[in-house]
């Protein structure tokens, strides 16, 4: 299923092919951004962080979930890698200027604040950082309550660890309500908001699987889970709504969608990003079978793919497949 759509831009990685499935923080041999254009896609950045900024022994070298500001004219794509963020200019991508500190550990998402500061979840050190847009550390909060260093050393260079799991929070996304930084916490299932309590908002608890993106549009405040549902708050009236998108599959179609991550919301459309299922991931997520999933482990997957949804009709409208390009990891969606 294709149509003719505008310019999307989808953030990454390219998996590493060989005889046995690597660790996920060694899977990934390049980060990648590809730009879709008229249902196909094509790289315009391919990135690999230098050995001094990364793990000894095959390192991870993908761009986990970023944010675009400024649009076309004089914008930036704020990026990061397991252990960097990079400032680029858009839609060239080409890299102003890399900032990285021995604390940077798994990161997950990168944004821009209200007052112009850097917040980049920490997934590693299950921490959010504030940053200066020069790369200044201004702050280092657990998403946990307490010190990151409770449980973290301040001497060790978190960039040359492989990983930390089990992260007992796993924050994966950033974003703000009335001018204050929230996070998503993929084990607890919910967003939070950084700061402690806030007057007026509770903590939104999202449901019985983990949550990756929040966006805020308007008046809704949107996020994802991985088993493919589109979680919606109305901000004014606390409704929730509840979309799962396995159901707008095609009768004949029983594969399990996919790792759904990646959100790109617009109006009563929206792009939703999917991974194509690894067989471990298969194995140690039993919940995929009640969404009717009955292919063996050996059969044909979904591919890594982007796909637009028609929110109010509850439609598939289109598909792209990303995995001719080389992207084998959707973390995040754009447009300009």
């Amino acid at each position: 299923m294709s149509a003719v759509i505008g310019d999307v831009w989808v953030v990454g990685g390219e998996q590493r092919v060989l005889f046995y499935e690597p660790r996920e923080w060694a899977a990934f041999k390049k980060a990648l951004v590809v730009r879709v254009t008229g249902g196909r896609a094509e790289r315009v950045l391919e990135y690999e962080s230098p050995a001094a900024h990364v793990p000894d022994e095959m390192p991870s070298h993908v761009f986990k979930a970023a944010t675009i500001e400024g649009g076309t004219e004089n914008g930036t794509a704020w990026l990061c890698t397991q252990t960097e963020i990079l400032a680029c200019d858009f839609p060239s991508f080409s890299i102003r200027r890399v900032i990285s500190h021995p604390f940077f550990n798994d990161l997950h998402h990168v944004t821009p604040g209200p007052e112009g500061t850097l917040f980049v979840a920490v997934t590693g050190l299950d921490a959010v950082a504030e940053l200066t847009p020069e790369g200044e550390v201004l702050r280092l909060v657990s998403v946990l309550g307490g010190s990151p260093w409770d449980r973290f050393s301040a001497t060790t260079d978190y960039r040359k660890v492989p990983t930390t799991k089990p992260h007992q929070a796993h924050p994966n996304h950033v974003f703000f309500l009335d001018g204050r930084p929230w996070v998503t916490r993929f084990e607890q299932r919910d967003a939070i908001p950084l700061d402690g309590p806030v007057r007026g908002r509770r903590p939104f608890e999202i449901g019985d699987n983990g949550v990756h993106d929040g966006h805020v549009v308007g008046d809704r405040l949107h996020f994802t889970t991985v088993d493919g549902r589109l979680v919606t708050f109305d901000l004014r009236t606390g409704r929730r709504d509840d979309l799962d998108l396995n159901t707008l599959a095609p009768p004949d179609d029983d594969r399990a969608l996919g790792w759904c991550r990646g959100l790109l919301p617009d109006g009563d459309r929206a792009w939703v990003g999917f991974t194509r299922l690894r067989y471990t991931t298969l194995r140690r997520n039993l919940s995929w079978l009640r969404h009717g999933f009955r292919e063996s482990e050996h059969h044909r997957q979904h591919p890594t793919r982007i796909a637009r949804y028609d929110l109010a009709r509850r439609v598939l409208l289109a598909q792209v497949d990303l995995e001719p390009a080389g992207l084998g990891a959707v973390f995040s969606i754009h447009q300009g």
